[in-house]
């Protein structure tokens, strides 16, 4: 069998993200007869079929999944490669690939300021996205690291704690829990919520918490953003559990954290790697500075936050 070209390596990757042709056009910035060319021509290259077209979606066959596998480790060794080589002539520069749930948003941007600040010539991949998309990066072994408050579960798996992520009670301004200095757990169970949708680790870690309490949350809404929750409190919907992180780094006026019996529910970051992708110089970087000075960084931030608000 003749290799398969990078190119039509990149275009097949692109197809397995994208899973339609036209928008892998679009992000290459290529032609779609082109793609539709260089993808023909891979599989009968290949000789068995790499994906199937159903309806309007596209799903890889077992062919197409193990080219997709070994396409991930080329592009990762070309990479590592450069870093190396960059490394030796005392240069940090490269490619660094970071995948986050989307609570992790709030703070990872802070700790990525003052990294980028400090290497200016590494790039940083950074995708952000639910519970379910971020495992199957982990499942492919996309990227250097993986940020999750609740771990997949995974035999290739490596996970480190590296900052708490304590889940609070929010409540808009006005609200009669505000006047209150201590609220039990029966007088929360009174009022409306607006939850995360279920996968989420933040719901994973309420339902854990209201099943050791005996806890039962009127659920009002479900929704999958927590900017979206945020605004609904404030537009007094409901009362919702947060991670801490979504209020800590800026300020917001319009919602209150409450002061609940048992709160705040116990949670923690985790930084998470697969065991079969070997680390290139930057991820060993990113993993000292994170492990030496992320949490520093990140309460000097909060607490010039909390003096800005007085």
């Amino acid at each position: 069998m003749r290799t398969p070209t990078l190119r039509q390596l990149q275009i097949f990757m692109a197809l397995a993200d994208e899973k339609n042709i036209s928008k892998v056009a679009q992000s290459l910035h290529i032609s779609q007869p082109s793609v539709s060319i260089q993808l023909k021509n891979l599989t009968d290259l290949i000789g068995l079929p790499l994906y199937n077209i159903n309806a309007r979606n596209i799903d890889l066959t077992d062919a197409g999944k193990s080219v997709l596998k070994n396409a991930h480790e080329m592009f990762f060794s070309l990479n590592k490669l450069k870093i190396e080589i960059e490394d030796l002539k005392g240069i940090k520069s490269g490619t660094l690939k970071l995948a986050v749930v989307s609570t992790a948003k709030y703070f990872l941007p802070i700790l990525l300021g003052e990294f980028c600040k400090r290497y200016p010539l590494i790039d940083v991949q950074l995708k952000i996205g639910n519970r379910q998309q971020i495992i199957e990066r982990f499942n492919q072994n996309k990227d250097d690291f993986y940020v999750f408050s609740q771990c997949p579960e995974s035999e290739n798996l490596i996970a480190e704690p590296f900052v708490d992520n304590p889940l609070i009670v929010v409540a808009p301004v006005g609200h009669a829990l505000t006047k209150k200095k201590s609220i039990t757990l029966k007088q929360l169970s009174q009022f409306p919520f607006l939850m995360r949708e279920q996968g989420s680790g933040t719901k994973r870690s309420i339902d854990d918490f209201c099943k050791q309490h005996q806890l039962v949350l009127k659920t009002k809404m479900t929704i999958e953003s927590n900017e979206a929750i945020k605004h609904c409190v404030s537009a007094h919907l409901g009362l919702a559990i947060l991670s801490s992180h979504t209020l800590d780094y800026m300020e917001d006026t319009s919602l209150v954290r409450l002061k609940v019996a048992h709160f705040p529910i116990k949670s923690q970051w985790y930084l998470v790697r697969t065991k079969n992708r070997g680390q290139t110089v930057l991820a060993e970087l990113f993993h000292d500075y994170l492990q030496q000075e992320g949490l520093s960084t990140l309460k000097e931030v909060a607490v010039n936050r909390n003096r800005s608000t007085f």
